[in-house]
């Protein structure tokens, strides 16, 4: 049976080549777009006055944490419980995915430094809100890595999702759970105290960067598991035999 890690390098590898590379160009471009068009200011400003919807995805941005660590627990658990080894590979798809995610946005938060939307920024970090909206600080921990940019509660949800998508390709509800929940999941951080979370952006750089890495987790972790269990092909063989003074032949089966 494969490990939480096995074939982890290939995986990250395809995350970012060929097809799976423009996800993450298109976050670089999504968030240029919405901060220099003043979408994430527009989305900031409405949710600060309508705070409502901030105390109502209060539960979503909690399940943000808690839910990777129930999902994987509870696949692991049951996995282990019934001695499923489809499922134990689930689990570890999970694992993989959201451990790979939340490494990869933790280092882009050191990198980019991009404040949150917090009314306290103003004026000491930039001089109104509508300048903090556009500012990033390039550097090394110059804006946090709880806050910042990409979003780790909208790219960890996703993830995870996405490995779930590729490991059960013909299952319609988890790609109707994909959509929903990071739907669901930028929403809320976008939303969530008064909109001084993140900025709109930053929930969507999230989503994108984290799929290609969600997909890759699952598909090479089914490709391990199915190929594990595969049973070797039966096969008839012929081998010399040969004793003092006789010579043959041994003609058999593998199973």
């Amino acid at each position: 049976m494969p490990g939480p890690f096995d074939g982890l390098a290939g995986n990250l590898s395809r995350a970012f080549i060929g097809p799976n590379f423009a996800f993450h160009f298109g976050a670089i471009a999504a968030t240029a777009t919405m901060t220099t068009q003043d979408v994430d200011l527009h989305v900031h400003n409405y949710f600060h006055e309508h705070q409502r919807w901030g105390q109502a995805a209060y539960p979503v941005v909690i399940l943000g944490v808690a839910g990777p660590v129930l999902l994987f627990s509870g696949l692991y658990g049951v996995a282990r419980r019934t001695d499923d080894r489809e499922t134990l590979g689930a689990a570890f798809a999970v694992l993989q995915a959201a451990g790979t995610t939340l490494g990869y946005v933790t280092l882009l938060k050191l990198a980019t430094g991009r404040p949150a939307p917090h009314d306290d920024y103003v004026p000491g970090v930039a001089p109104d809100m509508e300048s903090l909206s556009r500012t990033f600080r390039p550097g090394v921990y110059r804006g946090g890595i709880i806050a910042g940019w990409p979003s780790g509660h909208v790219a960890v949800t996703t993830a995870m999702l996405a490995s779930l998508v590729t490991y059960y390709p013909r299952s319609d509800w988890l790609k109707v759970a994909l959509v929903a929940g990071s739907a669901a999941m930028m929403l809320a951080v976008s939303s969530n105290r008064a909109g001084g979370m993140h900025w709109a952006s930053d929930a969507v750089a999230g989503a994108l960067m984290a799929l290609p890495i969600g997909f890759e987790s699952g598909r090479g972790m089914r490709r391990l598991v199915v190929s594990d269990a595969a049973p070797l092909p039966s096969a008839w063989f012929v081998a010399p035999s040969l004793s003092p003074g006789t010579t043959g032949a041994l003609v058999g089966r593998s199973f």
